[in-house]
């Protein structure tokens, strides 16, 4: 009797398979699967990419974003056709309809948080996460063992796992190098102190006059002069030109970020536009953006 009970089950189940079908699809979700890069900036800006694999038959998909501020908010589809959306409560609703994949990519503040030199990243994800830090940093604590760590051309990069990631770091920079301690250059001066006593010696004998100073720079921004021709600067454009020539015409782009107060990208292509105004140039040297007002705005 058990027996024919056990059978008679099982043939039921079996001719309902079908029916229930549907509803083990849909249990699935829109999402079939996802990719996510986090690389983090000098700022402590973060730019978020996410890439979504999509069952197409949905006609929209809510997606968390991470941080509470986003910057240049991007939705594309595998085409890089811009997709419709809406943001709520931290939620993006993208209107999907017979797209397979999407691509988000946004910046954030909120990631990240800085005391004294030390920076933490931290933030909550569903999938495992590749993080790039800035060039130069230095790891100095993580929460969880990272799947994979990787270094390319002095940024390292590791893959973490689905959950909570804390990365703690020191974000190194050559424009700003990092003081040694009271402690270091006490090491230094008595493990090196006969060597140095002997140079210094040898150099009182071979040098008794003493060493010609370097100039200070000499060279200024005829500010009346472009003015005169930009009439139409926006305040942040005139705040950038003031403070070039406070630097005699030139300075670094990470000085400027941190005179603006604005986020890099935001301050990236405020400087664009002066460039395209022929108001500055921007060259790279070591890892670094220098940014000059033109001769021609330069005092003869």
């Amino acid at each position: 009797m058990k027996r024919a009970e056990a059978i008679l089950g099982t043939l039921l189940l079996l001719l309902a398979a079908p029916q229930f079908s549907p509803t083990l699809v849909l249990a699935n979700g829109p999402v079939t699967s996802e990719t996510l890069t986090l690389t983090v900036y000098l700022d402590g800006f973060v730019l978020i990419n996410q890439e979504l694999e999509l069952n197409q038959t949905y006609p929209s998909v809510n997606i968390t974003l991470l941080g509470e501020t986003y910057e240049d908010l991007l939705v594309v589809d595998g085409k890089s056709l811009p997709l419709d959306y809406s943001v709520a409560a931290g939620t993006a609703t993208i209107y999907s309809l017979n797209a397979t994949q999407i691509k988000i990519s946004y910046f954030t503040p909120d990631l990240t948080s800085k005391t004294g030199k030390y920076w933490t990243l931290s933030t909550e994800v569903s999938t495992s996460t590749k993080v790039i830090l800035p060039e130069d940093a230095s790891i100095i604590s993580l929460n969880n063992v990272p799947e994979l760590i990787e270094s390319s051309n002095g940024q390292v990069s590791l893959v973490m796992p689905s959950g909570t990631i804390e990365i703690t770091y020191i974000a190194e920079h050559s424009l700003y190098p990092q003081t040694p301690s009271y402690e270091t250059w006490q090491l230094i001066a008595i493990v090196s102190f006969p060597v140095i006593a002997s140079i210094a010696l040898a150099l009182w004998f071979l040098r008794r006059k003493k060493p010609p100073q370097p100039k200070e720079p000499t060279d200024e921004v005829d500010i009346d002069k472009l003015f005169e021709r930009e009439k139409h600067l926006r305040p942040e454009e005139v705040q950038v030109i003031r403070f070039l020539a406070e630097k005699h015409g030139t300075a670094f782009e990470a000085e400027l970020y941190e005179k603006l107060n604005l986020p890099r990208t935001t301050t990236w292509r405020l400087l664009k536009r002066l460039e395209k105004m022929e108001i500055v140039d921007i060259r790279k040297s070591r890892r670094q953006n220098i940014v000059s007002i033109r001769k021609k705005y330069m005092k003869k």
